[in-house]
Order: C-alpha cells, then sequence, then structure tokens
C-alpha cells in the first residue's frame, strides 16, 4: 500500500536521524548551559544537543528530524535567496515579516504552507515579530514552526522553533518558551527588567490560510529563510 510505504519511510529517517544525534555523529555536542554568540546569549534547554555552523546555531533533543531550535543571525546587506529583497534598517515589524513571508512563498521547494499567525513581538526586549506557519516536508509530515525575527542597528537576528506537528510540537514547546524568554542581546544587559517574554501555547485550529511548501536547511528537509 503506498500510505504504508510513505510511513515506513518516515520512520526509518527519524530512527536514523534520532540515533546519529543520541550518539553525537560528526559535529553534534551537549549544548552548553549558556549559548552566546555576540550580540546575543540563550540558555540551552536541558539535555538538548548543539550542531555549529558558519551561519547558525542549532538545537535538538531527539534529533533535527523530529524538532529543533534555529539561532541565526545575518547582516542587513545580505538579500535573500529566492527574492533577492533586502531588511532595511528602518524597518517597521511588519514590514520585515513580510520581506520573510515573500521569501517563503517564493521557494520553489514550499509545499501546503499555511500561515497560522503574523504580529508583532517582543524579542530580546526590542520590538519583532512573529510568524506561526505549518507545511509539509517531501515525506508527507505536516511540521510547524515558530519564527520569531527583529532588525537590530546592523542585522537581522531570528530565532525559530520547529518540529513534527504531532506529539513533538507540543511535547518541547515549554522547553522552546524557556530558551526564548532567556534571550538577551549585549546591549541590553542592563535592562532586563524592561523585557517583555512572550510565552506562547499553540493549539492551532484550522483558519489558515493556503500559500505554498517549504524551503530547507539541507535543502529538502529543515524550514530555513536565507
Amino acid at each position: 500500500m503506498p500510505g504504508l510505504t510513505i510511513n515506513r519511510s518516515v520512520i526509518a529517517v527519524w530512527v536514523v536521524a534520532t540515533l546519529m544525534l543520541t550518539a553525537c555523529a560528526g559535529p553534534w555536542n551537549k549544548a552548553p548551559d549558556q549559548l552566546r554568540e555576540p550580540p546575543w546569549s540563550i540558555t540551552s534547554p536541558e539535555g538538548w544537543m548543539q550542531l555549529s555552523t558558519q551561519e547558525s546555531e542549532m538545537l535538538s533533543k531527539d534529533g533535527p528530524y523530529l524538532e529543533y531550535i534555529l539561532i541565526q543571525s545575518r547582516s542587513l546587506a545580505q538579500g535573500f535567496r529566492f527574492t533577492n529583497q533586502k531588511l532595511e534598517p528602518d524597518m517597521l515589524p511588519h514590514e520585515a515579516a513580510q520581506v520573510i513571508a515573500d521569501n517563503m512563498r517564493s521557494d520553489p521547494l514550499i509545499r501546503q504552507l499555511k500561515w497560522l499567525a503574523s504580529e508583532p513581538a517582543m524579542v530580546g526586549g526590542h520590538a519583532g515579530f512573529r510568524l506561526i506557519y505549518s507545511y509539509q516536508d517531501p515525506y508527507g509530515v505536516k511540521i510547524k514552526t515558530i519564527y520569531y525575527g527583529v532588525i537590530l542597528p546592523d542585522q537581522f537576528f531570528n530565532l525559530r522553533y520547529t518540529a513534527a506537528h504531532r506529539y513533538y510540537f507540543d511535547k518541547e514547546l515549554p522547553a522552546f518558551n524557556q530558551a526564548f524568554d532567556s534571550l538577551r542581546f549585549g546591549m541590553d544587559s542592563k535592562r532586563d527588567s524592561e523585557r517583555i517574554p512572550r510565552r506562547l501555547s499553540v493549539r492551532s485550529k484550522d483558519t489558515e490560510h493556503q500559500a505554498g511548501g517549504v524551503s530547507g536547511l539541507t535543502e529538502n528537509r529543515f524550514s530555513s529563510i536565507r
């Protein structure tokens, strides 16, 4: 049966990914208590693993095919991959969010992208935005993401949580909330009392707007805005 074949393929991919992470294969390491990369710092969820690249920091507990937190900081001068649009220092949060959304819509690999929320949010004490969306990966698995973004003086910072929609998203959402609430920027170390944490408990309803598919950190699996 075709459905059974797909399910077996998904299970096989998940098992391999989980075993690789558990064994700390390649560059995966135990995440430090405090993860720092100027100008930001964040408290890692307990028991999670870390993968560092030149472009981002990734954290995962059960394997990135099940859930991950991705932290990126990019120059405002860098255009986005699929639209070549650039963010401007004086953009309002909703304008920046539109640039991100446009890039996602232009990704030829995106499938069944559904917008669940697009709204203002405080990110590390700065006015930013939050996007919530879901999509289907190439294996037919429904994935859900919470994406926070904020424009800093010379760069764009984003932090996202992505997980399999069934079971894993809700399971590790509290860990992501704690990590998000711990976010600090170097210029704000004396302004902790001014932060406005945004706790989130998402149980999505079917009030969704259809768009198109999903981009990938490995070209076809992990949602990533570049």
